[in-house]
């Protein structure tokens, strides 16, 4: 049986959302101890900053390639793990200790909430708010707009926003993201079959499953399944 941290370690290797690459940085911490090497956690994080500050560089310089950020992430998730190390080291250092960690003690880490209890995700207000700043993240790279509107109307899918004419959805979009910014399909579905696309279909299941991933970390299952069976439906068209 492949050793846990190992497998950790692949699959987090090409992660690129803030707790996949925590993860990957958790997993290689364990697996170097496994080896025998005595590591200073401290110094290890320290590294791991300095990595992660480095490729935030290298992936702004790069976001000029099309569709580089897709695989490689947009360098915004570097900056955050730097900052999450910077200033609570001590945390990570404490998690990092332990011998199992949960996402759920990861995303407390990195969004500044209380870890998840079994029966219950991210309170309504904690999840509005991590999707308005997702939105305004794909919003601030050129090209991923499209992304943008569709976490937006998966989110009014899961009725934490209630809007159910294109009037109350455009009213939605302006209470939460505000007036400055426009949404750049101002029908705000997020099925395919709605919304605009200008993308090809290979393209476009990629986009719904980075949402999906996103929706999954935040612990929003409803909008999960909605997301699966549209994939399912546009994989019958690819």
């Amino acid at each position: 049986m492949q050793n846990k941290y190992r497998k950790m370690y692949n699959e987090n290797l090409l992660g690129t959302s803030d707790v996949s690459i925590l993860k990957f940085y958790y997993a290689s911490f364990k697996v170097q101890q496994q080896k025998g090497k005595t590591i200073s956690i401290s110094a290890f994080l320290d590294d791991c900053a300095k990595i992660s500050e480095d490729s935030n560089r290298i992936l702004k310089v790069s976001s000029v390639i099309p569709f580089f950020n897709l695989f490689f992430g947009t360098g915004r998730e570097q900056k955050h793990i730097v900052e999450i190390i910077r200033t609570k080291h001590e945390e990570v250092e404490k998690l990092f200790m332990q011998d199992d960690i949960s996402d759920e003690a990861i995303k407390s880490i990195l969004y500044g909430i209380s870890p998840l209890t079994q029966a219950n995700s991210l309170t309504k207000e904690d999840t509005i708010q991590v999707v308005k700043d997702k939105i305004l993240k794909y919003y601030s790279i050129k090209g991923r707009k499209q992304l943008g509107d569709r976490i937006f109307g998966y989110l009014l899918a899961s009725e934490l926003i209630p809007a159910y004419t294109p009037e109350d959805r455009v009213q939605a979009w302006k209470t939460l993201i505000g007036e400055k910014i426009a949404p750049s399909d101002t029908k705000l579905h997020a099925n395919p079959s709605l919304n605009r696309s200008n993308v090809d279909t290979k393209t476009l299941l990629k986009h719904l499953d980075t949402i999906r991933e996103f929706y999954s970390e935040i612990g929003l299952g409803k909008v999960v399944s909605v997301i699966k069976k549209d994939m399912e439906n546009l994989s019958t068209k690819a």
